[in-house]
Order: C-alpha cells, then structure tokens, then sequence
C-alpha cells in the first residue's frame, strides 16, 4: 500500500519531469543505504531487528496523514464520478491476472523441490499459462468500459510508444533482482564465513547500494544537460547488462572485481531504472495516465516477482545438483568413507559444529568439502548470472525501438491539484 501511494504521488507534483525522475524517491536512497547497515547491527541483538519494520511503519503512518489531510487530488481524467469509476473497474480481469502471475511463479518455484516432470509443477505452470491467455482474450474482446489494460495502448506506434518502454522497465528490475541474489550469495559463501565481523560484511554489501544511488544521482544531474533520452535509456541499460552478466565471473578469488561489476552495473540500474518509468509514463496521452502509472508499476513489481522466482530456482537447482556431484567426489578423495558422505553432505549448510559431528571426518576432509562447496557456487551464481544476460538483450532491443520522449520533458503541467492556485485550470472539478 504504501508503495502505491508513492507510486501515485507521481502524477501530482507541480514541478519539471527531471525532477520527478528521483526527487520523490529520496526516502528510497535513505532506505537502500541505511536500511542494510541498520538491519546488520539490528541483527545482533535479539529484538532490535523488529525495529527495522517498526521505523518504516511508523513513517508511513506519517504519509498517510499527511495524505489524508494535505492531498486533495484532480477529479478523474475522464470526468466519471468516484462511485460509477468503482463499478466499471476490470474485476474479472485482475482476477484472472492475478492467478495467472500466481500459478506462473509457483511452478516456476516448486522446480527448486520437485522434478520438472512432477503433476504439481506441470499443472501449476499450464493452468497459469491458461489464466494468462485467457486474461489477454479477455482484455481483447470483452466489451469493458474501464478494461486494466486497453489494447489500444500497447499498439500505439506499433508498440513503440508503451509497450517496448514496459519491455524495458520490466527487465530492469529483474537485473535489480538478479544482482540482488547473486552478489549477496558471493559475499556470503566465498568472502565471508562464521568467524568474519559482522561490520565487514555490511562494508561489502554497500558498494551496489552506493552505485544505486549514484546512478540516479546521475540522471538527475546530468539527465537534462544531456538530453538524448532514447539513447541514454539505451546505454544505461547496456551498462547494466554487461556488467551485470559480468558477475559470472565471480570466485574466492576475485572479490575486488566483483565489487567493481556491482557497482557498475547498479550505477547502469539506477539511471535506467527512473528513466524508463518516464518512458512508460510519457507512452499514452494525459486522459490514461492512470492506466501507464500503473502498468509502470506492473513492469516494476511483477518484474521482480518473475526474477526472484527465475534466478533463485535456476540458483538453487544448479547449485544443488552440482554439489551433489563434486562435494562427495572431493570428500571421498580426502579420505572420508562412502557411508559417511551422506552425512557430510546434510552437516555442510549447517557450518563447522555440525562438520565437526560426522564421522570420521578431518580438517582436511571439511576444507576439501568446503571448496567443492564453493566450487558448485561458482558454477550455479555463474549460470545465474549468464541465464540473465538472455533478458537484457530483450530490454536493449526494446530501447532501440522507444520513441524518444525528448519533445515531452518540457515545463508544460497538464493536471494540477484540487487545492493548487491553478487549480481552475482543470477540465473537471
């Protein structure tokens, strides 16, 4: 709720578009660069990590107030009242997109456990696929006076207008995600261990924060000055992917390149990231900004949710079946019996005290395990990180084909708030 409130305070701010790009996400630069540190340290006491959700309640209970008594919003775009808006919205197809996305994922998700051939997975997947067509018929065909998403929009230009910035948008956050999953497991599993302060881990996940950050720093600073929107949208997405994908690359050995490619490829994400929100934005005229608003939150968060289910299910079976193959291989060669390796292999996530309780096992038996462990890290973070470098080319693709919005970042404000002194200036009151 709270991020659909940030997302709708989007379409009220009297101000120029560049400021728009980032100004009204400074609480979300606070956030990425405190909240890690701050849950790190939380973490070491035994309650203070509830403080980590108690604080952003507490602020967003703020929000609403101020919402409450300060946002007088502009009557709807198209001059319907609250209640008839309320009674033509798409129920049937929220439903049917909601359960298409949910049966997708969770058959996506149910790999990580069960074999893909498994009923479960099979029928999950299908029905969904089944949810999804049937939404996009529905959407198609039905006759709707207020359909979530008007064909009409997405064919605009031939798509060059909506649907190939939503491309885009969609892919980036799934890089945000990819990262988000594959520099951590890095810093967890090869440059940090049981005995590593607290505080230098934190140190190491700061870098792809602090690019974040930069990057959409960037683009406020710089967006204007150098113009070009199509291209660089196009560039900061390419940035991203390369060096996103360039994680692939990422051992015990090679942790200083790792924290340059993350950072790098966030300094990419962040620039992308707010840009092409204008460009979904800017795709339809001023009457369907609610519709591109939405769809821009759409390709953020159902981006999101189809990255964590892809990434981690490619993470999880890679890394599973290659430990499997190389852990009993090198703790057996170490000289660890046969009947004890399966043992070994259930003690191994648990860490050096369940290592300690196996039978027969040595210093040199836990170390040969303990890289063969890491060894299926590297194969399973370096498939990850290539599977994502498929999606990227998508979304640079998609920039190609983006009307540049160039002629739109002017200082013309098209509605204004109830309660702004140019408030008579709207169509409908």
């Amino acid at each position: 709720m709270a991020r659909r409130s940030h997302r709708l305070s989007r379409f009220v701010y009297g101000e120029r578009v560049k400021a728009l790009l980032t100004r009204t996400d400074m609480g979300v630069y606070f956030a990425v660069l405190v909240g890690p540190v701050a849950g790190g340290f939380a973490a070491q006491r035994a309650e203070a990590w509830r403080w980590i959700f108690y604080a952003p309640a507490i602020a967003v209970f703020f929000s609403f107030l101020g919402l409450y008594f300060f946002y007088h919003p502009p009557k709807h775009p198209r001059g319907l009242p609250t209640s008839q808006a309320f009674k033509e919205l798409d129920y049937a197809g929220a439903t049917l997109f909601i359960a298409a996305a949910t049966l997708i994922l969770v058959g996506i998700v149910y790999t990580t456990t069960l074999p893909s051939n498994d009923p479960k997975v099979i029928g999950t997947l299908v029905s969904g696929f089944v949810a999804l067509v049937a939404f996009a018929l529905w959407e198609t065909f039905a006759p709707l006076k207020q359909p979530l998403t008007p064909t009409h929009v997405f064919t605009r230009d031939k798509g060059r207008e909506l649907t190939a910035p939503f491309i885009v948008g969609f892919v980036v956050t799934m890089f945000y995600y990819a990262v988000n999953i594959i520099y951590p497991t890095q810093v967890g599993v090869f440059f940090t261990d049981a005995t590593t302060d607290f505080k230098y881990a934190i140190v190491l996940g700061l870098p792809g924060n602090i690019g974040l950050c930069f990057g959409a720093f960037l683009l406020t600073v710089l967006g204007h000055r150098i113009g070009h929107w199509k291209w660089t949208l196009t560039a900061s997405v390419t940035i991203m992917v390369v060096f996103g994908a360039l994680l692939a690359l990422g051992n015990p050995e090679r942790k200083g390149m790792m924290i340059a490619f993350v950072f790098l490829c966030q300094v990419g994400f962040g620039w992308a990231q707010y840009l092409s929100i204008a460009f979904i934005q800017f795709g339809v005229p001023q009457h369907e900004l609610g519709i591109s608003g939405g769809l821009a939150g759409v390709a953020r968060f159902a981006g999101g949710a189809v990255a964590i289910s892809v990434y981690q299910t490619i993470l999880t079976n890679v890394q599973s079946s290659k430990a499997a193959e190389l852990v009993p291989r090198a703790v057996t060669a170490a000289g660890l019996s046969a009947d004890a390796v399966p043992a070994f292999l259930a003690a191994l996530p648990l860490g050096a005290t369940a290592l300690a309780k196996v039978p027969g096992v040595t210093n040199e038996i836990i170390a040969a395990g303990g890289a063969a462990f890491q060894q299926a890290y590297v194969v399973g973070l370096r498939t990850t990180a290539l599977s994502s470098l498929s999606f990227g080319i998508v979304a640079i693709i998609a920039c190609c084909f983006c009307n540049d919005i160039g002629p739109k970042m002017n200082n013309k404000i098209e509605v204004f708030l109830e309660n702004d002194e140019n408030a008579d200036k709207n169509k409908y009151h």
